[in-house]
């Protein structure tokens, strides 16, 4: 990295903490919420009881946001180094064998059950998730390869572990025994015990509530995605136009994803680069032509500024960002995806958005287009983009 662009990181991150001024606070949790920081962007949504996303510009964007009541609650962790995954859709199976379905996800008559609106219709009750009876102590399994995000009880009385998968989504297991043998930050694989059957919280009678949600918070149906075998892809990713490169658009994301899985062995650090896109909400093509530019794949490089990792991070920047080891392949792809998604939907342009990643959001709203000094760096991601389009024969 040049002088020039380490002035420009420097700017890069001004521009960030100065955009940074939401006032987090602590939290306490529920079922239907996670424990954590909980802030005035979050809080300004509370007529609206629907799990959804804090704003993309908060640097807790990755965050699972729920709500209880009129209050949210939200919680940041973050991601454990493990071992590289499946560039395929993830696998994902039943978090209790032999257990009986006895309430489905969606509207409701059951009054323990919160209200909500969804698609713009208010219930009166709404279950965001699917019940399956089972024996008291009857083992709880991860669902999927992920990281544990939360463990413990909240102020419902239920015993909660919810799991980040590593493409975004994640899953959250309700009312278990208290004794958990898994903690926070804790690496688990896809059939490992997390917990048991219990009775804690507001319930009925022992069963495990299961829920799943997207990688921007929205409680989605697990049924269908449990008998098909594998987590959902995203409906669409934010990416370069076919027509335009420099032009923005979203895009089907199975197509997006079969483009960078028919190519993904020329790819380092691929499964990665997938998992990070997929929970950023963009294009995996797009960060690999950043990697490439920024850090030729090399993943403890160092620039003479003190940018980090595979995605060039600033210390402080990463720390914004959720990074606890720039030098973790996923936590810094994640952090550097989450980074550029958020200059993605502010200029609403690639070229704008990847310029802005390296010269600073500030300067480029200033110039209203791309610095002479990054117009190279922005088409040489563009042209690394261009040339996976086309599987090599």
């Amino acid at each position: 990295m040049s002088y020039a662009d380490c002035v420009a990181r420097i700017s890069q991150l001004d521009t960030l903490v100065r955009g940074s001024s939401q006032d987090w606070s602590t939290g306490a949790g529920s079922l239907w919420g996670v424990g954590g920081l909980v802030g005035s962007a979050a809080t300004s949504a509370t007529s609206d009881t629907t799990t959804q996303a804090i704003d993309g510009n908060s640097p807790f964007s990755d965050v699972l946001m729920g709500l209880t009541g009129s209050n949210v609650y939200v919680t940041s962790a973050g991601i454990a180094a493990h071992p590289a995954v499946s560039t395929s859709n993830m696998a994902f199976s039943s978090p209790l064998s032999g257990g009986r379905l006895t309430q489905a996800f969606g509207p409701t008559s059951e009054t323990l059950e919160p209200s909500a609106k969804v698609n713009g219709v208010t219930y009166a009750h709404y279950h965001n998730g699917i019940d399956l009876a089972a024996r008291l102590g009857t083992a709880v399994h991860a669902a999927a390869d992920g990281t544990v995000i939360f463990a413990g009880r909240q102020s419902s009385g239920a015993v909660v572990v919810k799991i980040r998968h590593d493409d975004g989504h994640v899953t959250m297991y309700g009312h278990l025994n208290p004794s958990l043998p898994v903690k926070v930050g804790e690496r688990v694989t896809a059939g490992e015990k997390i917990g048991e059957v219990g009775m804690t919280g507001n319930t009925t009678g022992p069963h495990l509530h299961f829920s799943l949600f997207t990688s921007g918070g929205t409680a989605i149906d697990p049924s269908p995605w449990l008998k098909v075998g594998h987590l959902p892809n995203p409906a669409t990713l934010l990416g370069p136009s076919a027509s335009d490169p420099s032009v923005m658009t979203q895009e089907s994301g199975s197509a997006a994803l079969a483009r960078f899985d028919a190519v993904s062995s020329r790819i380092p650090y691929a499964s990665q680069i997938r998992s990070a896109a997929i929970a950023a909400g963009i294009d995996p093509l797009l960060l690999t032509g950043l990697v490439k530019a920024e850090s030729s794949f090399h993943v403890n490089s160092v620039s003479s500024c003190g940018a980090e990792g595979l995605t060039q991070l600033m210390p402080k920047t990463a720390v914004a960002m959720g990074v606890a080891n720039p030098f973790d392949a996923l936590q810094n792809l994640t952090g550097g995806a989450k980074y550029l998604a958020k200059q993605l939907k502010r200029f609403g342009r690639v070229d704008l958005a990847l310029a802005a990643y390296n010269a600073g959001a500030g300067a480029v709203s200033r110039l209203g287009a791309v610095p002479d000094s990054k117009k190279y760096y922005v088409s040489k991601i563009l042209k690394t983009w261009s040339s996976y389009q086309e599987p090599s024969l």
